[in-house]
């Protein structure tokens, strides 16, 4: 019987719709894209963060990873998808569960954010008062199209720099595929896959705790 068991599980996991991934190896259930009840909820951050893990944390934002967008086709439109000011966003409440304190600056860019790291430097002074300076980075952000379904796939990163100048990366992935006749649009789409992409970096930096408060 076993063999039978592994087949019928393949074909679920192969027709089902959504398929949020965590940062590692964990899946959260899902449910079928095609049935009238699946409304795409939000991803609840709650989980995490219990209890928060007692840093202070400064979260740089660039203004590149700010005005970062995908653009997706859907039934002949081009649909672009503010994924950067949705990913503050989503930071803000996410950090804000897992961590005693953070505080969000903007910058002018990555590189701006990486020379702020440098004790030369004139705002290095300031950031002192934080454990860690946390820097978001997309990896890569895929959409489709299909008769049947849409679906996105967004890989992120967080680099947090301790004052000792020793750092720890920590990645996130989401993916989601959807049914048309869902209840959902391509928007609520693309921001629930990358809450799941969240979720994922919340799940990797849980479980590497013990290198946070060392």
């Amino acid at each position: 019987m076993k063999p039978i068991k592994i087949v019928v599980v393949l074909f679920l996991l192969f027709t089902l719709g959504c398929a949020p991934l965590t940062g590692s190896e964990q899946r959260i259930s899902r449910r079928s894209a095609d049935s009238p009840e699946n409304v795409l909820t939000p991803v609840d951050y709650s989980q995490f963060g219990r209890p928060p893990i007692p840093v202070k944390i400064l979260l740089l934002i660039p203004s590149e990873f700010e005005r970062f967008e995908h653009v997706s086709n859907y039934e002949g439109s081009r649909i672009r998808h503010r994924l950067g000011r949705d990913a503050e966003l989503e930071f803000k409440d996410a950090f804000g569960i897992e961590f005693a304190k953070v505080e969000v600056w903007p910058v002018q860019s990555e590189d701006r954010a990486m020379q702020m790291l440098w004790p030369e430097d004139p705002e290095n002074a300031q950031m002192r008062a934080y454990d860690y300076v946390a820097i978001p980075r997309f990896l890569r952000v895929d959409s489709l199209e299909s008769n049947e379904k849409y679906g996105f796939e967004i890989d992120m990163q967080v680099e947090f720099n301790a004052k000792n100048g020793s750092s720890i990366t920590i990645k996130g992935h989401g993916e989601c595929l959807i049914g048309k006749n869902a209840q959902s649009t391509p928007e609520k789409g693309a921001v629930l896959t990358l809450q799941y992409a969240v979720s994922g970096l919340l799940d990797g930096i849980e479980k590497r705790r013990s290198l946070f408060v060392r």
